[in-house]
């Protein structure tokens, strides 16, 4: 009974020959395996525990022995002592050795309670406490502008949360920007400047590759959306008339102005200065702009010749405004856009020059001007990233196999066609001796590959 597998069975305790009667006690040893999924972390150690009973069967143990042989019987027994002395607690016997265990060091099985699994995360299930809204306003402040723009789109919770707490954009541009980047207009609330600087899509159509943003008009557009809204100066004065048909084309200074080049591109905020650069302005502005100055002319009648001034004033300062901000910010990206330009060449720099050196260690060594018919080696040192080892472990295969393919043929360097340049840019690597010419490329045709801003 003891060697029995998968099951859970009682022992006895043996009655006493003289003394009072005991009270009615058992014990269950349980062997059955463990199931569920924490059956294989758990341990296979044999788990018993006491229980009482109300009534105890008062059969004796010679008829045990009868039934089931004198060998299983001493066994049982003998595990029913140690587990009552157990029970009783552990005394130290004459020899010195601790009751319960045989004079053969036969030890017991591990007896322990059953351990209370802990709560585990489930998948699809929520967690019952929340986060504290200080420690979100905390994760915020030191997020991305472009991260919480994007929180804000797909997080019902957080749009409510950045929407309630306007402080946290400026809190998180001036962390992740400083004081370079310019503080937005009076116009614009800090969630319309982070999407108007970190957003893409085009406001009008709904381009997903716009990210072009006219600061002169605090608008997101594609080309041809920010060529089909804009007018030109000619066409502008047509438009500036009043109820009366009279030319009221003085209150172009109270319009947001840009200034394109003579291919339509744009070049930045206006008014334009020179005579290749023509001023446009935004046709919904101008309409809007005539509307507004009939309207107060006629509920003004007495005094609007008096009132047209300061009304003229106050459009023209806030105009002056946006123009300041939009000419700073056109200036802060052109250095960033440097700065990173500045970073990127420098990395490619970098890796060229670490792979030359490598290369030049190899036995044979490859030369720069080898490396430089090498398309593995060209497409390498076009990316703006440093150069480690792993990178070089990954190109050393390539370049080898081009390098002696190109020594098999037995062809001259000199004899063969020019190639692209070896710098990633247009122009020829000077840095490289005999370096060949880069051929120009024709450029795509305008109907069949439009330019996409």
């Amino acid at each position: 009974m003891v060697n029995s597998k998968n099951v859970a069975f009682k022992v006895d305790r043996q009655v006493p020959t003289s003394g009072p009667p005991p009270l009615p006690f058992s014990t269950v040893i349980n062997c059955r395996k463990p199931g569920g999924r924490r059956a294989a972390k758990k341990s296979h150690e044999v788990e018993s525990h006491q229980v009482p009973l109300a009534s105890i069967s008062s059969t004796p143990p010679q008829a045990l022995k009868r039934k089931r042989g004198l060998d299983n019987v001493t066994a049982a027994d003998e595990l029913s002592k140690k587990l009552l002395l157990l029970r009783d607690g552990s005394h130290a016997a004459p020899n010195g050795t601790t009751s319960g265990l045989s004079e053969s060091g036969d030890s017991l099985p591990a007896i322990r309670s059953k351990v209370v699994p802990k709560p585990r995360a489930r998948r699809g299930k929520t967690f019952t406490k929340d986060v504290d809204l200080d420690c979100w306003f905390t994760i915020f402040t030191f997020s991305d502008p472009a991260q919480l723009l994007e929180m804000r789109h797909k997080i019902s919770l957080c749009f409510r949360f950045l929407r309630d707490n306007p402080t946290l954009w400026k809190h998180s541009r001036t962390y992740y920007y400083g004081s370079d980047i310019p503080d937005p207009p009076s116009e614009l609330t800090e969630f319309q400047y982070a999407h108007l600087r970190h957003g893409h899509g085009c406001m009008s159509c709904g381009a997903v590759n716009t990210r072009k943003t006219y600061w002169a008009f605090l608008r997101r557009w594609c080309k041809p959306c920010f060529l089909s809204k804009t007018l030109k100066e000619p066409e502008v004065v047509e438009l500036l008339k009043d109820d009366d048909g009279e030319n009221i084309s003085f209150l172009r200074k109270c319009l947001p102005a840009g200034v394109v080049d003579s291919w339509g591109n744009f070049v930045g905020a206006g008014p334009a200065h020179t005579q290749s650069l023509k001023a446009v302005y935004l046709r919904s502005d101008v309409e809007e702009l005539v509307a507004e100055f009939i309207r107060e002319s006629r509920d003004n009648y007495v005094s609007w010749h008096a009132e047209m001034r300061t009304w003229m004033n106050n459009k023209a300062a806030v105009m002056e405004e946006r123009r300041a901000f939009a000419r700073k910010m056109e200036l802060w990206e052109d250095v960033t856009r440097t700065s990173k330009s500045h970073d990127y060449q420098g990395k490619k720099d970098a890796r060229k020059a670490y792979y030359i050196e490598m290369a030049a260690k190899l036995s044979p060594p490859i030369s720069a001007l080898e490396l430089s018919y090498c398309g593995s080696y060209r497409r390498a040192i076009a990316i703006p990233k440093d150069p480690n080892m792993i990178s070089w472990q990954q190109l050393r295969p390539k370049l080898e196999t081009e390098v002696g393919e190109l020594r098999a043929s037995g062809t001259r360097l000199e004899d063969l066609p020019p190639i692209h340049s070896t710098s990633g840019t247009a122009t020829p690597d000077t840095s490289i001796p005999n370096a060949p010419v880069i051929p120009m490329l024709p450029l795509p045709n305008p109907t069949t590959a439009p330019i996409m801003f």
